[in-house]
């Protein structure tokens, strides 16, 4: 195999550089990784590795930049906290390091023929396990695979490994699987690699389960090298501890006698992931749970809720009616599984949940646990996303949560979630205490519209008390006012931006709404140079192979239904101030239609086909 682990640095010369990202694709513990010595956390989204730094709430990407990249789906960092591993998904994958302090691409160890499903560094940092189609043992320094076996006749079952503290055991587990592999010399080697620089082999030791031999094993990690010293270790002889949790959420304690000495039922539907401190073991459970443990005697430390940590602030909520409120919560979604968790420091830990949002929670008293941070995002496929304009009709001092001023840069998106979010990216790493503070982030959704900070970005969220499967287009009005918003189900939905007012249209198509345009709200008379009125428009074009024309000034009356296209009309786009339509469709062809107006009487005057 033939080494490749120069060191890459970025390309400067490339026009557009990565600034921020929201959101993430972790779907198990193997999709976010940290070091408690650099209070560093790492995560996947999409072809990126996100590190994202706890204290200063700040992002650095790492991302394959010699090449297509691919979709990385599981991430360790090395105990020092400077080099960072990834694994890819899909056919041919490949496993990336990176120095993450300079930062640097190092190296690229090909051999998966399939995805790479876990991966982890050993103590010492010399080594690197990966596992996909067969557990791989790598000196990823020079490039160099030191081994490779099948773990057993389903390797695909396998979801987490890690080393032992001693770095003398490799421990996979998955299902019906929980096993110790011997890391040794090639004299009593069952399998071997020779690649003329190291040679060492694996030999499985499988771990005396009992009565729970038949269990599903989710996550396994090693107590004693997550933070600098060691946490839980018995000095005598060589004995380590390893712990492991079923995703019926029973937490086992595996010493080296590969035997199971305790374990503790968590009483949760599922569980998903562990985590180690010094002083405590964090396990990711079904319904937004973290429950902590004492790493010593097990002893229940406390837990953390996700409902909890949305409990709103009465002063900083929008005022909205008591029948909206009723009915926002009659439509509240089923809380979210905590999918992933990870100390950053001893007194932070990272959680993950299944709808892509990202806590730290400050558990310096575990009774009084915190939310420190949290990145929002949406919860399933994003389908539109769009510019929002101001004319700074709010106060200038107050941050600009989605309005466009001067010194931001807003915008809003919707999605298959049920939700639309509009955006506030500051440019200043901090908001003003005075206008938000911390108490922004404990904000419950209350009402049709409220406030969640994330970092150095802002949204308000827009629920409605409609139930929608889920929002597939969008349009904001030039001067920022509107913004109309249609769902798979055909209907229209339109809020005012500014008095927070809001309009549905039930079944305004017959499906769902693929694209929405308005027309501009004034002109500018380019002889008196001033601006006038003029006539002021929304479009809204569906799979149901219509168009449909409202007049924003009369409270979205609809004034017309064009039907000229056969098929799902895919895009609409108003042009010649407002008095043409241009769309285009499934069917092949792009039309114009034009509007005539005369004395407030509308009429569609003609229509020209063009391929």
């Amino acid at each position: 195999m033939k080494p490749n682990h120069n060191i890459k640095k970025p390309d400067s010369s490339s026009k557009l550089s990565l600034e921020e990202i929201i959101g993430l694709n972790t779907r198990n513990c193997n999709g976010l990784a940290s070091n408690t010595s650099t209070a560093k956390c790492a995560y996947v989204a999409g072809c990126v590795l996100v590190v994202y730094d706890v204290d200063s709430s700040t992002q650095s990407h790492l991302m394959v930049s010699h090449r297509m990249p691919k979709p990385l789906c599981c991430v360790a960092m090395s105990r020092d906290g400077r080099y960072v591993a990834a694994g890819e998904s899909g056919p041919q994958p490949a496993v990336l390091v990176w120095d993450c302090a300079n930062p640097a691409f190092i190296s690229e160890l090909k051999g998966h023929l399939y995805g790479v499903e876990c991966i982890a560094f050993s103590p010492d940092g010399e080594h690197l396990v990966t596992v996909g189609g067969y557990i791989y043992l790598w000196n990823w320094r020079s490039a160099m695979l030191v081994t490779k076996l099948k773990a057993n006749s389903s390797c695909s079952a396998i979801t987490s490994a890690c080393f032992s503290s001693d770095a003398k055991f490799i421990v996979t587990a998955g299902k019906k699987h929980l096993k110790f592999w011997t890391i040794g010399s090639s004299a009593t080697a069952r399998t071997r690699l020779n690649k003329g620089t190291e040679s060492l082999t694996l030999h499985a030791k499988p771990v005396n389960l009992g009565i729970q031999k038949e269990s599903y094993f989710v996550s396994v990690i090693s107590a004693t090298w997550t933070d600098n010293g060691v946490a839980n270790q018995e000095q005598a002889g060589e004995s380590f501890t390893i712990y492991a949790l079923t995703d019926a959420g029973i937490l086992y304690i595996v010493h080296s006698g590969l035997s199971v000495t305790k374990s503790v039922d968590l009483k949760v539907k599922n569980g998903f992931a562990l985590s180690a401190s010094s002083k405590l073991i964090a396990c990711a459970c079904s319904n937004g749970a973290v429950h902590l443990f004492d790493i010593q005697s097990l002893k229940h430390a406390g837990t953390l809720h996700y409902s909890e940590a949305k409990k709103c602030n009465g002063k900083n909520d929008t005022v909205s009616t008591a029948k909206a409120t009723e009915l926002y919560f009659k439509l509240t979604p089923t809380i979210p599984n905590a999918i992933a968790c990870q100390f950053s420091t001893s007194e932070k830990l990272v959680v993950v949940y299944g709808d892509h949002s990202l806590y730290v929670w400050d558990i310096h008293d575990v009774n009084e646990a915190t939310r420190c941070c949290v990145l929002v995002s949406h919860s399933a496929c994003i389908w539109d996303i769009k510019n929002l304009g101001c004319e700074n009709m709010h106060d200038p001092s107050v941050s600009c949560v989605a309005r466009g001023c001067t010194g931001g840069v807003s915008f809003s998106t919707c999605s298959a979630d049920g939700t639309i979010r509009l955006w506030d990216l500051a440019l200043q790493s901090e908001l003003s205490k005075d206008v938000l503070g911390h108490e922004s982030l404990n904000i419950e959704p209350m009402s049709t519209a409220h406030l969640v900070s994330a970092g150095i970005f802002e949204r308000n969220t827009m629920e409605t008390s409609v139930s929608t499967q889920g929002y597939r287009s969008m349009a904001v009005s030039s001067e920022g006012k509107y913004l109309a918003a249609g769902d798979f189900d055909g209907n229209l939905h339109i809020y005012d931006l500014k008095s927070s007012d809001y309009t549905y249209i039930e079944d305004a198509h017959d499906a769902e709404i693929l694209s929405l345009s308005f027309s501009l709200s004034s002109k500018k008379d380019d002889v008196l140079e001033e601006v006038t009125d003029s006539h002021y428009f929304l479009a809204s074009g569906g799979r149901d192979r219509t168009i449909h024309l409202y007049d924003v000034k009369r409270n979205f009356d609809l004034i017309e239904s064009i039907d000229d296209h056969s098929a799902a009309v895919t895009a609409v786009k108003f042009t010649c101030n407002g008095h043409k339509i241009l769309s285009c469709s499934a069917d092949r062809y792009a039309v114009i239609t034009s509007i005539f107006i005369a004395s407030q009487i509308y009429q569609i005057l003609s229509r020209r086909s063009v391929w």
